[in-house]
């Protein structure tokens, strides 16, 4: 048998070899553990972010990491459009099959109340998927926004506003009339109520402290129209 003919015969036996070796490891792969999610965590200190994300997610306990590997980016994506308050998410490993979820997190403006919650929400106006009782902090509370356009439109013209006067609102309420659709109601920290327009809420509201500061008592200040205020009753 000459050389060439054993040295064809050796390379046509080894391949069966190095075919059945290379499913067995990837067999091994598959079913140990080493293979398998161990834990998913979320790096942020908010209790109802971390609960959303991994939620939006859809990771759990014990499934395929190689399946996480090949769809990294469409979780990643999927957290970001379903999570309001996270504008970027990246999904890190720790130990090879640990997740840790990185957050950049959208700065928290307010709440929204909505089925006897309250939902955080962030400068984009996209409110958090997980409520909670109570308000914490000092954050004003929107209501009765149902339209996300206006919702966001509201969130928009906050943010705009100084901030002594951000931090004078306790209440935000969408009050639309007949003849105005972007009416809206503010309740403020000392004790007055606004009527205002969303469109010109801005500008408006530049006229406040002038104008309380000249009231006898807690009334009422309609910057709807005009600029001027009178009694509750």
């Amino acid at each position: 048998m000459t050389e060439q003919r054993k040295k064809a015969l050796r390379q046509q036996a080894l391949f069966p070899l190095v075919f059945f070796s290379i499913m067995t490891l990837l067999t091994l792969c598959l079913i140990l553990p080493i293979s398998r999610v161990r834990s998913v965590t979320v790096d942020s200190n908010d209790k109802q972010l971390r609960v959303a994300v991994i939620k939006a997610s859809g990771l759990h306990y014990y499934e395929s990491l190689f399946n996480v590997w090949f769809n990294a980016s469409k979780i990643e994506n999927k957290i970001q459009s379903k999570v309001g308050l996270v504008e970027q998410a990246t999904l890190r490993y720790v130990d090879v099959n640990n997740i840790v979820i990185d957050v950049k997190e959208d700065p928290q403006v307010g709440y929204i109340y909505r089925n006897n919650k309250y939902y955080k929400i962030g400068t984009t106006g996209r409110p958090l998927s997980e409520g909670t009782p109570i308000v914490k902090g000092s954050y004003p509370v929107f209501y009765n926004f149902k339209d996300k356009a206006k919702l966001k439109l509201a969130v928009t013209k906050m943010q705009e506003l100084p901030t002594e006067l951000k931090k004078s609102v306790s209440e935000i309420h969408y009050d639309p009339s007949k003849v105005n659709p972007d009416r809206i109601k503010l309740y403020m920290n000392d004790g007055n109520e606004v009527i205002a327009d969303l469109s010109t809420l801005t500008k408006k509201m530049e006229y406040y402290p002038q104008i309380a500061t000249k009231m006898e008592q807690k009334g009422i200040v309609d910057l709807e129209v005009g600029a001027f205020s009178y009694p509750k009753n």
